[in-house]
């Protein structure tokens, strides 16, 4: 009896520490203009998308500001990174805008690849999917078009982004193993003594 719950417990152990990691992979940058926080910018690989599934070779791009907004008139959005430049990377859920290759991208720099738009909208939260695009070697998100009363008598400004630092969940899935198999040990010494 003794034997068989010591491998019970070990086989449950485990089980838990080798679970496969989160389908997704995700980025998170800070949008910032003159020192002052205005939203961020989301890259999950896989997963989901503003509540639809995309594959695991789509990049949905989330931006949320938390003041001022989008400006959906010019360039928008500029990327650098394991981005498809050949043509290949399309763009699509979001109903305006195209992609433009190459560094024909406007104020937002030398990017590979940018979404423009055109008209004078602007919104505080925006998604889209790249397909044929990868967080996981280092896709890099170039300055954002935002309005507001920050960017003074011009109207609009490009936020800077700032890459966020978050606790992998490879690391997260590993501390829950190791808890749980401290925990299998300490019951298993208690229930033997």
């Amino acid at each position: 009896m003794r034997n068989k719950l010591s491998i019970v417990t070990l086989v449950i152990a485990a089980t838990v520490v080798m679970l496969p990691t989160a389908s997704a992979t995700t980025i998170t940058e800070n949008l910032s203009f003159g020192g002052t926080q205005l939203g961020t910018v989301k890259l999950t690989q896989g997963g989901s998308c503003n509540g639809s599934g995309i594959s695991s070779t789509s990049v949905c791009v989330d931006v949320q500001m938390t003041s001022g907004t989008v400006r959906l008139g010019g360039p928008v959005i500029g990327f650098s990174g394991n981005v498809n430049v050949n043509g290949a990377t399309m763009v699509s859920g979001v109903s305006v805008g195209s992609l433009s290759i190459g560094n024909a991208c406007g104020g937002i720099g030398m990017q590979d690849i940018c979404l423009e738009t055109t008209g004078s909208a602007t919104t505080t939260s925006l998604f889209f999917v790249l397909s044929n695009a990868e967080t996981k070697t280092g896709i890099t998100v170039g300055n954002v078009h935002v309005a507001g009363s920050f960017c003074g008598s011009e109207g609009t400004c490009f936020a800077t982004s700032t890459p966020v630092t978050a606790v992998p969940e490879p690391g997260t899935l590993s501390l829950l193993g190791t808890g749980l198999v401290c925990l299998a040990a300490f019951a298993r010494r208690r229930f033997f003594s």
